[in-house]
């Protein structure tokens, strides 16, 4: 309401000499849903589908009131008032006002205890407000265990499915490797790497390799010295590397191998410090799609140890579409 209202009092005139200052006020206010329970969508960060939109509308009039030292002074003012509101009519959309109709004006009223002349005029407004949020979230959803179990509940027999996307997580419990493998139905194409990290400082961690990698290929990856190098190779339009590899000597290395992409974003308290954790987020672009061609051809990265050394957390993640 707040941000509505001052984006109105621009439109009110400078005061007079000697007469009061214009006023802007509230007649009616109603709020009014926008989407399903004010939710708009889920915004991406580093290609993290994290961040809540929502927000609201409001349906309210708002009585702009003016001040003249004549009759006519106050009707001049009241009139160059609504023309400028209507000649900002898309500016004002852009600003959330998805309605703005002139709805009552009143007379030139007389206030001979101030000595001088008084008009209201009312505008009805619909105003569209946003805003972001996480919902309370202190993590993200990285993989999602479904227990079938149809005889005895909590069977020791009983099958579990993991269901998970092109994405893992890394903590002080475990750093399973992420594996993107290509489809015999259609080719997998990779456009890049994404990170969510948290880290405590002077944490450095251990090893991490980023290979490309043809399971039918007995002999070892060609090693590739640095980031750049490797994805030349790998993503070589005409010739492209299909077993080889890069290693980084620690997991600060290879995060610093990202391209900051937004502000930190707070998400929980994994070290239970007290102090809500700010999570960094990071892109690595592919300058060409990285393909994969069937399910023998995968893109991995291995962290060289069972969890993160450290109460940490970095949440990996590859862009992934199938072709065709």
């Amino acid at each position: 309401m707040e941000e509505m209202l001052s984006i109105l009092e621009t439109y009110l005139p400078l005061a007079g000499a000697g007469l009061p200052d214009p006023t802007l006020t509230l007649v009616s206010l109603t709020e009014r849903t926008l989407g399903l329970g004010n939710r708009r969508g889920t915004e991406r960060v580093a290609g993290f589908a994290i961040i809540s939109l929502k927000g609201g509308r409001l349906d309210a009039v708002a009585r702009f009131a003016l001040w003249g030292a004549t009759p006519d002074e106050v009707d001049i003012l009241t009139s160059e008032l609504q023309q400028r509101l209507l000649a900002d009519r898309t500016e004002l959309w852009n600003q959330g006002f998805l309605m703005l109709r002139q709805q009552d004006t009143g007379v030139a009223e007389h206030i001979s205890s101030l000595g001088a002349w008084r008009k209201t005029t009312d505008v009805k407004v619909l105003y569209e407000f946003h805003d972001r949020d996480l919902d309370g979230a202190e993590s993200l959803i990285a993989r999602i265990p479904i227990h079938v179990d149809p005889e005895e509940r909590n069977s020791p027999v009983r099958e579990t499915t993991t269901v998970r996307d092109e994405i893992v997580r890394w903590d002080n419990h475990q750093a399973e490797t992420l594996r993107v493998a290509g489809s015999s139905r259609a080719p997998w194409a990779l456009s890049g790497l994404a990170a969510l990290a948290y880290r405590p400082a002077a944490f450095s961690g251990a090893q991490v390799t980023l290979a490309r990698l043809d399971l039918d290929n007995p002999a070892a990856p060609t090693a590739y010295p640095d980031l750049p190098s490797f994805l030349a190779a790998v993503t070589d339009p005409g010739h492209p590397e299909r077993h080889g590899q890069v290693v980084f000597a620690d997991l600060e290395t290879f995060l610093a191998a990202f391209t900051p992409a937004g502000d930190p974003i707070p998400l929980g308290d994994w070290d239970e410090d007290g102090v809500e954790d700010e999570y960094r987020p990071g892109l690595i672009r592919f300058d060409h799609p990285l393909r994969l061609s069937g399910p023998r051809e995968q893109l991995r990265i291995t962290y060289d140890d069972a969890a993160l050394g450290a109460p940490a957390v970095v949440y990996l993640r590859a862009g992934a579409r199938r072709l065709g």
